[in-house]
């Protein structure tokens, strides 16, 4: 009899538990189900890109994807979009209190990934309530951070063409110097080809000398001889000089036309992969996960209670 008592209260005890494990399921489903729904939580959409850098030269180590990656966290672009689409006022943010920065800000960042993949591309994924907004936040991602290298590019071809301006200048001035030089020992000494005048001169001196000619031609002759030795020399160094200014000049102006054509070439950099698109089905909140979590989260409460006031029944 006592046998028989134990076992039916035993079977008693097992029935009454395993009611309550499906009394608490049953509630914690039906909760879940309940403040999961819309009428809790804001139901959201997933818009996604994938692209490659392109048109980037990377610094140091920096490989040109995690310059790229590095560039979508900058502040002023976050800003830009914060404006784009009024989104304190998008996200609800209470204005009043005096943090409602910082609460834009992490709302902000709870609704975006942004990451390197093993493909070397850079993802984007935005969450919003609106799937056009979440469509068009990842486009204006992808917008600002173009405009943002073209800026920073500019700004870096026109300190380049600033100084090959200032070096074009300089060699400028460097040619004129040499040419008005040039031409004083032209007018003041009659020097004008000092290879070619050396050859004339001598050989024509040397016959007026051979001929034993005097007067004004061998007195001429006599002096472009001793200008051509006394500066000669120097006059031919000057043309040395000229020339090799003038080829550097050719040079610099060359690199000044290049620096003008990158101020003035309109390239892109990124190559956009997989394009955002308007989600036509919400990914947040995932409901059935979030009923499976509150199913197991419940029954091991119970579990842990009842182990709790057996424990206490045994001591």
């Amino acid at each position: 009899m006592n046998i028989e008592n134990t076992y039916s209260n035993l079977l008693l005890i097992i029935k009454n538990k395993i009611r309550l494990f499906l009394l608490v399921s049953l509630i914690s489903i039906v909760s879940a189900i309940i403040f999961s729904s819309s009428y809790f939580i804001d139901p959201k959409y997933k818009s996604e890109a994938d692209l490659y850098p392109s048109n980037l030269t990377a610094y140091s180590n920096e490989s040109e994807t995690e310059q790229l990656l590095q560039l979508f966290f900058g502040n002023d672009i976050r800003d830009s979009i914060f404006n784009r689409f009024d989104l304190i006022n998008h996200y609800g943010i209470d204005t009043s209190i005096e943090a409602h920065k910082s609460n834009l800000i992490n709302e902000f960042k709870s609704n975006i990934l942004i990451k390197k993949t093993n493909f070397e591309s850079v993802h984007i994924e935005v969450l919003d309530t609106d799937p056009v907004i979440a469509r068009d936040i990842v486009q204006e991602f992808i917008n600002q951070v173009n405009k943002k290298i073209k800026v920073l590019h500019q700004q870096k071809s026109n300190e380049v063409l600033i100084m090959r301006e200032n070096e074009l200048a300089n060699k400028k001035q460097r040619i004129d110097t040499l040419e008005s030089n040039i031409k004083h020992y032209s007018v003041k000494y009659g020097l004008l080809d000092y290879a070619e005048q050396s050859r004339e001169v001598t050989a024509g001196y040397m016959n007026m000398l051979l001929q034993s000619k005097k007067g004004q031609e061998m007195q001429k002759a006599e002096d472009l001889y001793e200008n051509l030795k006394a500066e000669g020399s120097h006059f031919q160094d000057l043309h040395l000089q000229l020339n090799l200014a003038r080829i550097d000049y050719n040079k610099l102006l060359i690199s000044y036309e290049e620096s003008v054509r990158d101020i003035n070439k309109n390239l892109t950099y990124t190559n956009t992969i997989v394009f955002p698109e308007i989600a036509d089905k919400k990914a947040y909140p995932i409901r059935w996960l979030i009923v499976l979590m509150a199913f197991f989260a419940s029954n091991l409460l119970v579990f842990i209670i009842l182990l709790f006031i057996n424990r206490l029944k045994q001591a």
